[in-house]
C-alpha cells in the first residue's frame, strides 16, 4: 500500500522582519546631535573669556552690548581649535574697562526701560572710562530721587537702583570702590556734623545695599569721604548734582590713590545744621 504524500507547510512571512528604515532616522539624529556638540566646542576654543561673558549676558537679558560681537569683530577670532586660540585682554587694558563701561551701560538701558521710577534715577547715572577704572556716577539732577534734606538715609528710588546694581557689579569681578560727595553749602556754625560726616554715611550705606544684594564684600576696596573736595559741577560748588554717589570699577593697572577715609566720631543730628 503506497505512503500517503506529505504535506508541504509553507510560511509566510510579513515582510516586517528587518525593522524598515528607523533605523535610518536614528542614526540621523545621532549625527545632527554630534555636529552639535562639535560646534559648541569649537565656539567656546575660538572665542575669549570676554566674548563667552557676552554671549551669556544676552541669553540672560535678551539684549547685546553695541558693537561688541559685530561681525568685523568675529572676523578677526581664529576659526580653528587647533591653532591658539586668542589669549584674553591682560588685566588694566583699556579695551577690558570699555568693554565694561559697555556693558554697564546696557545694562542701565534694560533697567530703564522696565521701571519708570529707576529710569529716572538711571537718567541721571554717568558711565565714563578713567585712568583708574570705570566710574559711575549716580548723580542728584535736582528730581529730589537719592537723599532727603541733610540725611544719610538714601531715598527708595536710590535703593532699588542700588539693590538692581550688586548683581552687575559682581559680574565685573573688579575690585569696587564706594564714594560720598556733597555740595559746598554748609552746616551753621558750631554743628559737629559736616560734609564729611554726611558723604561718609551716605556712601556707606550704599556700600551696605550692594554687599546685602549679591556684592563680594572681600571686593570692596574702600568707602569714602569726599564732602565737597570733588564737585561734579566745577564751576558751581553749590549746585545740586554735586550731591551724589560715584563707584569705581577699579580695573586699570595704574590704581586708585588711595585717600584717608575721614574718621567719623561723634557724630552729632544733623537736624542741628542746615545743608543742601
Amino acid at each position: 500500500m503506497a505512503e500517503p504524500a506529505k504535506r508541504k507547510v509553507v510560511k509566510k512571512s510579513d515582510g516586517h522582519g528587518h525593522h524598515g528604515g528607523a533605523w535610518k532616522v536614528a542614526y540621523a539624529d545621532f549625527v545632527t546631535a554630534m555636529m552639535a556638540l562639535f560646534m559648541v566646542l569649537w565656539l567656546l576654543a575660538s572665542s575669549d573669556a570676554q566674548t563667552r561673558k557676552e554671549i551669556a549676558n544676552y541669553f540672560r537679558t535678551g539684549i547685546m552690548p553695541e558693537g561688541e560681537l559685530s561681525m568685523n569683530r568675529a572676523a578677526q577670532i581664529t576659526p580653528s581649535v587647533i591653532e591658539v586660540a586668542p589669549a584674553p585682554p591682560k588685566p588694566g587694558e583699556e579695551s577690558i574697562a570699555e568693554d565694561t563701561a559697555a556693558q554697564l551701560r546696557t545694562e542701565m538701558a534694560r533697567l530703564g526701560s522696565i521701571d519708570a521710577t529707576l529710569a529716572k534715577v538711571i537718567k541721571g547715572v554717568h558711565v565714563e572710562v578713567t585712568p583708574d577704572g570705570v566710574l559711575i556716577e549716580i548723580v542728584d539732577e535736582g528730581n529730589n530721587l537719592l537723599f532727603d534734606l541733610s540725611s544719610a538715609k538714601l531715598k527708595q528710588p536710590l535703593v532699588d537702583f542700588l539693590e538692581k546694581l550688586g548683581p552687575v557689579l559682581a559680574d565685573t569681578e573688579a575690585r569696587i570702590e564706594v564714594n560720598g560727595h556733597t555740595d559746598a553749602s554748609t552746616y551753621v556754625k558750631g554743628s559737629r556734623f559736616s560734609n564729611w560726616d554726611l558723604s561718609y554715611q551716605r556712601a556707606e550705606a550704599s556700600r551696605e545695599i550692594l554687599v546685602g544684594h549679591g556684592l563680594d564684600d572681600a571686593r570692596i576696596a574702600g568707602v569714602f569721604a569726599r564732602g565737597a573736595s570733588q564737585p561734579y559741577i566745577k564751576t558751581d560748588p553749590y549746585a545740586p548734582q554735586n550731591r551724589r554717589i560715584s563707584i569705581l570699577v577699579k580695573i586699570a593697572k595704574t590704581g586708585v590713590s588711595e585717600a584717608k577715609e575721614t574718621k567719623n566720631a561723634d557724630v552729632a543730628d544733623p537736624a542741628k545744621g542746615l545743608k543742601d
